[in-house]
């Protein structure tokens, strides 16, 4: 089995250039180590402080998936979650109210489910959406899925993403091992109001040409993914517990940088009485091919970035403690990002009042795919720097005064080296006057920013629910503007069950306080982002369900970003099938 897998990472490894088998030598012998490891199912059993699901299956993340503004990520907390039932059906699948993919309907997401199933969707503006799951082996100890995904714009604002994975679990009695392998294209034609001549001539730098040359009307890209990876399985016995992952996901436009990204990950945890002391180590590898970008002398060459985080956890019954400390070695940016990783959470009021708060820091790698993913418009014949966040101070309190209802207050504070922020891209007429670009491009800050933010949950007997969240964000920028960020984030959905087929929920999602820079530099207020939206589910059977979705009831008209309207009213009607 060990020199099967070897020979799988192997071919993926004479697809890249030659020159950079230097950044894999050290992930091949990592994931060939697991790999034998593997194979050798041991019937000794461990335990550690996390829950592993036992039908989960890894999944490849998509490109493409999500469209909004740029954000800074606040610290992964232990969140009290309410869970949704989109659907009355044996499959069963949650809805997850979250923020809408701006100009494309909404509607709840699929998660693996046992047996297989296939949803198709048609809606004004000639959106369509597919999604097809279906077990090859469905074993106790195997498990082999094939799935397919697409979602569809064909009116004047085209946009297609679509996704074919394969997927592999295998259960051993110490741990689980999995592998799997996709591909991703999606492509788009949409570049919003027209701000160049197509017909006139431009300049930037040494480089002239057309409006019409500037950007690639339907502009493509092509992605593939193959990640692999073991996990051991915490028990009562067993005094550690591990997991190594390797992933590689490969990045290709029709123009612009070509991107190749290899991580390696390995996690090591040991008991000491009630506590355990761990280490978590990450090796991130990004190479480059820069033969097919434009108007840019820029190559773009390959780097890694290497994390070693130590931590030791305390768990009291009242309380608990995690120490650690992150070193974080870059090729690119800052070489050494050192960042602090203390959380905390105590009990005031047992089952009732919590509080929590945490000194974290990260070093993000800002890679070309997930850039795309946040903003289909940027200039791919540059790369984002990575951002160092040295100091993230935050702290919080949770009530719980009523059965399943919940609030969580927190505020935060942190320092951000080279944050980026989106601007459109300047270029010079023929008249030597400035004028901006349908492509965006990054301005880079140091910045400071203080974020507050509350939250309530609440769930009745999976029969009603809600979620509310607001969030303010304050920005310090040195030398600069937080461009097209929000001030004011609110999301607010509920879910009802009306029938046991039938059930109803709306969504509402709020974003205020955004600016964009004008061609005279001056700032331009841009409308609020406001969606409201509906959605209707009736389980026909046991076998067969139907939706019904309408998103953006207002018909609000509101920019996405600077010069880029969303589609207004849409509408959705599908049919799911399970087998």
């Amino acid at each position: 089995m060990a020199s099967n897998l070897v020979k799988a990472i192997q071919y993926l490894i004479n697809y890249i250039e030659m020159k950079q088998l230097k950044y894999f030598i050290t992930s091949l012998f990592i994931i060939s180590s697991v790999a034998v490891f593997a194979a050798e199912p041991d019937s000794s059993l461990i335990k550690r402080n996390i829950t592993i699901e036992k039908e989960y299956i890894p999944t490849i993340q998509e490109a493409g998936k999500v469209n909004d503004i740029p954000s800074v990520v606040e610290p992964e907390l232990k969140k009290i979650e309410v869970n949704y039932s989109g659907y009355s059906t044996l499959i069963d699948p949650p809805f997850e109210i979250r923020q809408l993919e701006s100009a494309r309907l909404t509607y709840p997401a699929l998660l693996s489910q046992k047996d297989g199933y296939l949803r198709l969707g048609l809606g004004n503006y000639w959106t369509t959406l597919g999604n097809f799951m279906y077990p090859i082996v469905n074993k106790p100890k195997h498990r082999l899925e094939l799935s397919f995904n697409h979602e569809g714009t064909f009116d004047d604002k085209k946009f297609t993403d679509n996704t074919l994975a394969l997927n592999y679990h295998r259960y051993y009695t110490s741990g689980e091992f999995f592998m799997n392998g996709g591909y991703e294209y999606e492509g788009f034609n949409y570049y919003g109001k027209p701000k160049l001549d197509e017909s006139a001539l431009y300049n930037m730098g040494t480089y002239s040409f057309t409006g019409s040359q500037y950007f690639n009307k339907d502009a493509s890209i092509s992605g593939w993914n193959f990640a692999m990876g073991y996990n051991s399985i915490p028990t009562e016995e067993k005094q550690y517990n591990f997991s190594a992952q390797f992933k590689y996901s490969g990045f290709s436009p029709n123009e612009g940088l070509k991107e190749h990204n290899v991580t390696t990950n390995i996690l090591y945890e040991r008991k000491v009485d009630e506590n355990k002391w761990g280490v978590d180590m990450n090796l991130h590898n990004l190479v480059y091919n820069s033969t097919n970008v434009k108007y840019t002398t820029l190559t773009q060459t390959g780097y890694s970035i290497f994390s070693l985080n130590p931590y030791f956890d305390f768990q009291q019954e009242t309380w608990y403690l995690h120490l650690g400390f992150a070193a974080n070695f870059s090729g690119q940016g800052t070489a050494f990002a050192p960042t602090p990783d203390i959380k905390a959470q105590y009990t005031l009021v047992d089952k009732t009042i919590y509080c929590y708060g945490g000194i974290v820091g990260d070093l993000q790698a800002n890679t070309m795919k997930e850039m795309v993913a946040l903003n289909h418009y940027i200039d791919l014949n540059e790369k984002i720097k990575n951002t160092y966040t040295p100091f993230n101070m935050y702290g919080g309190i949770k009530l719980k005064l009523l059965y399943n209802f919940v609030t969580d207050f927190s505020l935060g504070y942190k320092t951000i080296k080279d944050q980026y922020f989106f601007v459109n891209k300047a270029v010079t007429d023929s008249a030597s006057q400035v004028v901006n670009s349908n492509v965006f491009g990054a301005e880079y800050h140091d910045a400071n920013l203080f974020y507050t933010s509350f939250k309530i949950n609440y769930n009745f007997n999976q029969e009603f629910g809600f979620v509310f969240n607001w969030k303010h964000n304050s920005w310090k920028v040195t030398d600069g503007t937080a461009w097209q960020m929000p001030k004011n984030e609110f999301d607010f959905g509920t879910d009802m069950k009306l029938t046991k087929r039938t059930s109803v929920n709306i969504n509402t999602y709020f974003k205020t306080g955004r600016v964009a820079r004008a061609t005279d530099g001056s700032s331009v207020s841009l409308k609020s982002m406001a969606d409201v939206n509906f959605g209707l589910f009736y389980a026909h059977s046991s076998k067969v369900s139907s939706f019904f979705r309408l998103n953006n009831i207002i018909n609000r008209h509101y920019e996405q970003w600077y010069g880029y309207e969303v589609n207004g009213f849409n509408a959705m009607f599908g049919l799911t099938f399970a087998f």
